[in-house]
């Protein structure tokens, strides 16, 4: 009984996730999913052919893209 409790509780914020992600409109899912791609297909990446890059590693790239520090913008 104990261990399923542990079980449950430490499965219920992935549960929570994913009913919120069934949930949200379908056009904004659309939108961030044209961003994702759209932001693993450029910069240091812009020769990747689209319909042959992987969606983990388009997760990926997103991931590691919003970790690099910003690049220095003065002239």
């Amino acid at each position: 009984m104990l261990l399923n409790l542990k079980i449950f509780w430490s499965q219920l914020p992935e549960k929570l996730w994913f009913w919120l992600a069934w949930r949200l409109p379908k056009k904004l899912v659309y939108f961030a999913a044209i961003r994702l791609v759209a932001f693993a297909t450029q910069g240091e990446y812009g020769n990747t052919v689209v319909p042959e890059l992987p969606a983990m590693e388009a997760i990926g790239r997103w991931e590691r893209g919003l970790t690099k520090p910003a690049p220095d913008a003065s002239p």
